[in-house]
């Protein structure tokens, strides 16, 4: 089973609105964003933050970024009983050059691995969904909420010692994300 977790719950600080409703070729990051995961054979799409009329997973601690949402949906998924090496497919709502065939090779890649993700990148990324990623998840938030450290997306890439795959044949604005005013070009390409 795959679970695709679309990360939608972020503030959009930096850009001033909400970011999952920017169009890119008419269409909102957000509607962009769950295409692209059911287009990449997830079974089941997750999304972590409120989204007005939409199914969502309420964040557990609220502002706690994205190892908040991945540990809100692990805890979800563990209500539910799936923990059977189900894969947790994750993406962030701000990346709307990322491809069918970007996270189709990342899911491909995971193998025996607990996680995997494109060198020297944090997004998109995959993990095992497991009791040992869940006790994990419970332990740095049970340490406290403070941002950063044992609690950033690279530390916990980093604890499951995640596969890297290299980017071969990939344009590198796959990566890219849209993040303030001055990225807002991008979406016109």
């Amino acid at each position: 089973m795959i679970y695709g977790l679309l990360l939608a719950g972020g503030k959009s600080s930096r850009m001033g609105e909400d970011k999952k409703q920017l169009l890119h070729h008419g269409q909102s990051l957000l509607d962009h964003a769950l295409d692209l995961l059911q287009g990449s054979g997830v079974n089941r799409v997750l999304i972590s933050g409120e989204v007005e009329g939409r199914d969502f997973i309420p964040d557990i601690y609220p502002g706690s970024g994205p190892p908040g949402g991945i540990y809100s949906a692990v805890d979800f998924l563990a209500s539910e009983k799936e923990f059977n090496d189900s894969l947790l497919l994750v993406i962030p709502v701000d990346m709307p050059f990322l491809t069918v065939e970007s996270l189709k090779r990342l899911v491909g890649g995971i193998d025996s691995y607990a996680a995997c993700r494109y060198e020297n990148k944090i997004f998109p990324c995959v993990f095992r969904n497991s009791v040992s990623l869940y006790k994990h998840l419970q332990k740095i938030f049970a340490d406290g909420q403070v941002k950063g450290g044992a609690r950033s997306m690279r530390a916990l890439l980093e604890t499951a010692q995640a596969h890297t795959l290299k980017k071969d044949g990939l344009p590198e604005n796959v990566f890219a994300n849209i993040n303030a005013p001055s990225d807002l070009p991008m979406l016109e390409q």
